[in-house]
């Protein structure tokens, strides 16, 4: 086999071998074929390899996966060389989305069907979440939540770089970057997942550049008094669901997600308790917030919404978590200046620069400030043990966690005027 750099008029002058067949390929596309025979008859065709079809069709049940293939163009001179070109290539970009140009439209639909982004996304979580995550149901919730509502339907292989931008946009638009950051990471496991086992050519978040989803390396800055107590006010002038929400990171200390996509199971009424499934949790355990009366009064105070685990802070009946918290947050310092300015009695008071995260932290700090030790500070918070305290301690300081957010809760409570 030779390889050739055709033009038409090449193409037209090629001489005919003395014998059998001579066949020549294309140097300008890849998998191009021109048979030509002793009796000077000319034929195209393309050699292809189908990416991602897992191993046989679902109809004929012919093996796929990594199999050389060859499909007949048409003839020269009724195909010309530009026209051939555009169907080999036609061809092969089908073959590297995981399309046999041979099957039947049975066959590639039923393909496209087997390899939707829902499909291939559950299969992910069964053959490598569930084995190499621990917290694989946070990758599980995270897709149904953002991704299968979006893509569910389409098959994977049409997923391009812009879709995943246009998802990532509207979440921080919306206010959900931390949820975004997230997104992006389930997605690039997904995605690079979905190339190695061939079901798509590449990913589309390979070197996908978004700066503002950086995390960030700073641990942020306690808030004082003043502006604690006119974040609370400002707070309490926004109503369901922000109002109670920033009240309850506040008064608890833990992560903005863990109560802003907290469902009614995890409430345990008897033992008023936040119980976070380690599943969904950083430190790869339960981790078991007690809500200390006046958080318990706050929770007890949302509307419970109907559904099957409906989430409790929501503007959309429990369907879905609440969102849009670059907007409130917004709104929050605004109204927060303004206390401050009253609180101090100055109308040039500014509130320095802070962020949600920033309640947690004040909770650390003011914890210290109440003489409770790191142990207990950590457990509060749900910082994962380390080292030999992971493996020897299981006491799960359910006790010291009550006493010590009872203690927060009358200082914060204090702070802000509310003491009873």
């Amino acid at each position: 086999m030779t390889r050739k750099q055709f033009t038409e008029e090449s193409v037209r002058r090629l001489r005919p071998p003395q014998e059998g067949r001579a066949e020549f390929s294309d140097s300008a596309v890849a998998g191009l074929m021109l048979r030509v025979t002793s009796r000077g008859a000319k034929s195209w065709s393309v050699i292809y390899k189908v990416r991602g079809q897992g191993g046989q069709s679902p109809v004929s049940g012919r093996p796929l996966k990594g199999t050389q293939r060859r499909i007949s163009l048409g003839c020269y001179p009724v195909v010309t060389l530009k026209e051939a070109r555009a169907r080999a290539i036609e061809v092969l970009q089908n073959a590297a989305e995981g399309t046999d140009a041979r099957l039947t439209q049975n066959e590639a639909r039923a393909i496209r069907i087997a390899n939707t982004v829902e499909l291939v996304g559950r299969r992910f979580i069964e053959q490598d979440a569930k084995r190499n995550v621990a917290s694989w149901q946070k990758i599980e919730r995270g897709l149904e939540l953002h991704v299968y509502p979006r893509w569910g339907h389409r098959p994977i292989g049409e997923i391009r770089r812009k879709d995943v931008h246009e998802l990532l946009d509207e979440m921080v638009a919306g206010g959900r970057v931390g949820a975004a950051q997230d997104t992006r990471k389930h997605l690039s496991r997904l995605f690079n997942w979905a190339v190695d086992r061939e079901i798509i050519y590449n990913s589309p978040l390979h070197g996908l550049n978004r700066k503002d989803l950086r995390y960030m390396a700073d641990a942020g800055r306690a808030l004082t008094d003043d502006e604690l107590r006119a974040v609370w006010r400002a707070a309490q002038q926004m109503g369901y669901p922000y109002a109670p929400l920033f009240h309850l990171l506040i008064l608890t200390g833990q992560r903005r997600n863990e109560w802003a996509e907290a469902v009614a199971s995890e409430i345990c009424e008897r033992r008023r308790v936040l119980e976070i499934p380690k599943s969904l949790y950083k430190g790869k355990r339960d981790h078991v917030v007690p809500l200390v009366p006046p958080a318990w009064e706050i929770l007890a105070a949302v509307p419970r919404w109907s559904g099957a685990d409906p989430f409790l802070f929501s503007t959309r009946a429990g369907q879905v978590p609440v969102a849009g918290f670059s907007k409130a947050k917004t709104q929050l310092d605004q109204l927060a200046t303004a206390e401050l300015r009253a609180i101090r009695n100055d109308p040039a008071a500014a509130l320095a620069g802070y962020r949600i995260h920033d309640f947690r932290v004040t909770c650390e700090s003011r914890l210290a400030d109440l003489g409770l030790n790191q142990d207990v500070r950590d457990a509060v918070l749900g910082h994962a043990k380390i080292g030999l305290q992971r493996t020897y301690n299981k006491h799960d300081y359910a006790e010291e966690k009550r006493s010590a957010l009872q203690k927060y809760s009358e200082h914060v409570m204090g702070v802000v005027g509310c003491q009873k």
